[in-house]
């Protein structure tokens, strides 16, 4: 992640950002392009790669049991640990307990699914260097216009239009 971190900083800098003329700036984009495609590539890989997954994140709360003669319903009394799984949805948050069977399993798929969605942001980043680097190689192989020519250009033949 480092080296997507140093690209990022090339990519985002003043210098790169101005119109390119040194010579060999189309060669330079050139290889920012292919580093920045196969570090894309990879990225796609690891999606790929990717199984089963359960949106939201597992973590240990304190709760009240709900039995009015337990120790959690007075007042000072210790709660119960209960570890659940919470996700947003539709704009909610929802929540669910976990069984002890069940933690391991649902907290692993839980991490997958974070990086998936890690990967994913990742993707997009790439895409929009890859958008830029795009068009540094555009401004480094862009010729200036052509001089005009030696004669000025002659009048259409032909009745003019009247205008109005």
């Amino acid at each position: 992640m480092t080296e997507l971190a140093l690209r990022d900083a090339l990519i985002g800098s003043k210098a790169m950002s101005a119109p390119v003329y040194v010579p060999d700036a189309a060669a330079r984009q050139r290889q920012v392009l292919r580093d920045l495609a196969a570090e894309y590539g990879r990225q796609l890989r690891q999606i790929l790669q990717v199984g089963e997954l359960v949106k939201g994140s597992v973590y240990q709360i304190e709760t009240r049991c709900g039995n009015p003669g337990c120790h959690c319903a007075t007042p000072r009394g210790r709660l119960h640990p209960a570890t659940v799984l919470s996700w947003s949805e539709a704009g909610r948050t929802r929540m669910r307990s976990l069984g002890v069977d069940q933690r391991d399993r649902v907290r692993r798929l839980s991490e997958q699914y974070r990086r998936l969605r890690q990967a994913r942001a990742d993707v997009v980043r790439l895409h929009q260097q890859m958008l830029h680097a795009i068009d540094q190689l555009e401004q480094g192989l862009r010729l200036p216009p052509p001089p005009a020519a030696g004669r000025p250009r002659a009048a259409r033949p032909g009745p003019r239009r009247p205008r109005g």
